[in-house]
């Protein structure tokens, strides 16, 4: 029997562009059968083992028609007859590597296949480790799950011993994608290569000097760079009968785990406000060209909410927390990820003061509650853009393993 272990270094959240480590173990257990005939020599034999990153692409078929893309893809490949192209379809017997046997779903990303080794011979109690790595792709979609789509990412290690079928082991780890990141690693490739005179950017016989800790440096500059706050936004709030109240934002981008933080004002207003309530809320939109139906509306989640009454209040303040667990702001070909803040103001019909006025100081006044106030609410959408976080906070809330363990 011999035991597989694989574990992604690190934790299993990575921006897209960053390099993915992975350390695979196989040991020959120590068994009843081994120790008895031990004295022989005998050993296990695995014929291979290869490994290759995935991305797996699921849709709502109830929602979602994808005929024309796929007439497209036939078009494409009709015009490309003398290309050569990638199947699924090999015999039962063949010892090819296919990552996504098995898998629902549309493959829309791979990376090349890496043979681990051929013919491994492991005595009893013998282990033998391999690492690999791979750098994720900067155009790919971001992991997700939504109402229409889901993108899912998985590591597959394929291995066979002799006279035995294929076994897959899946890793599944998280993709995080920031947008633009190619134009901020070309600048830095060029910073480089102005530093180093007489080297040349495009060589292929130089090794390139950048690493995969500059290139998560990179990433983590352009996330600084996009959601640094440039100026503050401010937003006059009306309906057809005056201003509510005057919403300030510090900024418009933020990061996965970052607050939401603002101020409202309601002084020099013309309509009093009762009551607000936020709602950070994403929408899922899907291409018109994808649905089945013209009448179909994008899916709209609601995560964190706050609600205040405001009534005679001159300023509150608006803190919400963008979870660690949410996907991004992205856009694709076939569905694309938006985010808001939905407001929702109760108003009073009434424009005057609820408590009496009081001028002579020398005698007192019984302030009550009025027992029914006319209102009318309304709504409003502030867009806003959600970005990636550093991979290593996102590690500390994932509820995925990286870790997957299996005998063969």
């Amino acid at each position: 029997m011999i035991e597989v272990v694989a574990e992604i270094l690190r934790g299993p959240v990575f921006i897209a562009g960053e390099t993915l480590h992975c350390r695979i173990t196989f040991t020959n257990k120590l068994t009843e059968e081994n120790n008895s005939t031990n004295h022989n020599g005998t050993f296990e034999k695995i014929s291979w083992a290869s490994v290759q990153l995935h991305c797996q692409r699921y849709v709502n078929e109830q929602k979602v028609n994808l005929q024309q893309q796929q007439h497209q893809q036939i078009s494409n490949i009709k015009s490309n007859e003398s290309t050569t192209t990638n199947t699924d379809i090999v015999p039962l017997d063949s010892t090819a590597l296919i990552a996504t046997k098995g898998e629902t779903g549309q493959t829309i990303y791979t990376s090349k296949p890496c043979v681990l080794f051929c013919d491994l011979k492991l005595q009893p109690g013998e282990t033998q480790t391999f690492n690999y790595q791979e750098t994720i792709s900067t155009h790919v979609p971001p992991t997700f799950r939504g109402n229409y789509v889901k993108y899912s990412y998985k590591l597959t290690i394929g291995t066979q011993r002799v006279n035995c079928p294929t076994t897959l082991i899946r890793v599944p780890f998280r993709v995080l994608v920031i947008p633009d990141l190619d134009k901020y690693i070309r600048q830095d490739k060029a910073a480089i290569a102005s530093s180093q005179p007489g080297t040349k950017v495009d060589n292929p016989f130089v090794c390139p000097s950048r690493t995969e800790i500059d290139s998560l440096t990179t990433a983590l500059d352009a996330l600084q760079i996009l959601s640094c706050r440039t100026h503050q936004n401010v937003y006059n709030i009306s309906n057809n009968r005056g201003r509510v109240c005057r919403l300030t934002l510090f900024k418009n981008n933020f990061k996965l785990g970052e607050d939401i933080l603002g101020t409202i004002d309601f002084d020099h207003t013309d309509v009093p406000c009762v009551q607000y309530t936020v709602t950070l809320q994403s929408e899922e939109n899907l291409n018109s060209n994808y649905r089945r139906k013209s009448s179909q509306l994008s899916n709209i989640t609601s995560f964190t909410k706050q609600s205040e009454f405001c009534l005679s209040t001159f300023q509150s303040y608006l803190s919400l927390s963008i979870p660690l667990s949410c996907t991004p702001t992205f856009s694709m070909d076939l569905v694309s990820l938006r985010w808001k803040l939905h407001f929702e103001f109760v108003t009073s019909k009434i424009s005057r003061s609820f408590l009496p006025s009081n001028s002579d100081a020398s005698s007192s006044t019984t302030w009550s509650t009025a027992n029914s106030i006319e209102v009318e609410s309304m709504t409003w959408d502030l867009p806003i853009k959600i970005l990636p976080t550093n991979p290593y906070f996102a590690n500390n809330v994932a509820k995925v393993s990286c870790t997957t363990v299996t005998t063969i």
